[in-house]
């Protein structure tokens, strides 16, 4: 076989093993395996945008296994959380154009194992999920403005990493190898 043969070959693989994209998303180390927590769109009757979606111990795990959520943990004797309840609702409604993020609440003194399982120290809590994972907690001051920071960072890193999941992966570590014994084979056949 030719060099040129060997290396249009070579280079032919390497055309098919970006776009073979489809049978990549199981191999290990794959950016889209690692940021596949993209935001999606939310349906009316799982969260409806401008409100707080009320979660139980029934609904928590089943709700917000897909999807964004931001999640206010508190308990009703919490001082703290009373205080905070209008600035909660604001957000939800300030966020409501991206209706792709769900805010919801959860009442810990009735859904304890769930909160304990979260090893909260403090009320209320904020943590962002994403598809039933927790991403971050939020640890900032209580405030809106600290709030809005947060949400615009997170909705930024998933902007990020889905832009990043969508460009071309190239896995060509046996495809190179393949190819440079190829290359190596044809040079040697030259000095024979």
């Amino acid at each position: 076989m030719s060099t040129f043969w060997r290396v249009h070959l070579l280079f032919s693989l390497l055309i098919w093993s970006a776009h073979s994209d489809d049978s990549s998303a199981e191999r290990p180390g794959n950016v889209t395996a690692i940021t596949n927590w993209s935001i999606k769109a939310r349906s009316v009757d799982q969260c409806t945008p401008g409100k707080v979606l009320v979660l139980t111990v029934h609904n928590f795990f089943e709700t917000t296994e897909d999807g964004t959520f931001f999640v206010k943990f508190y308990e009703p004797n919490c001082m703290g959380c009373h205080d905070f309840e209008t600035i909660w609702t604001d957000m939800a409604k300030s966020f409501k154009s991206r209706g792709n993020i769900c805010f919801a609440e959860l009442n810990c003194k009735m859904a304890k194992t769930i909160c304990n399982d979260y090893e909260l120290r403090y009320e209320p809590n904020l943590i962002w999920l994403e598809n039933g994972e927790e991403v971050r907690q939020y640890d900032g001051d209580l405030t809106s403005a600290g709030i809005k920071i947060f949400i615009n960072e997170m909705i930024k890193l998933n902007e990020t990493n889905r832009s990043a999941a969508e460009r071309p992966h190239f896995y060509t570590e046996p495809i190179i190898l393949f190819g440079w014994l190829l290359l190596v084979g044809g040079v040697t056949s030259c000095f024979k």
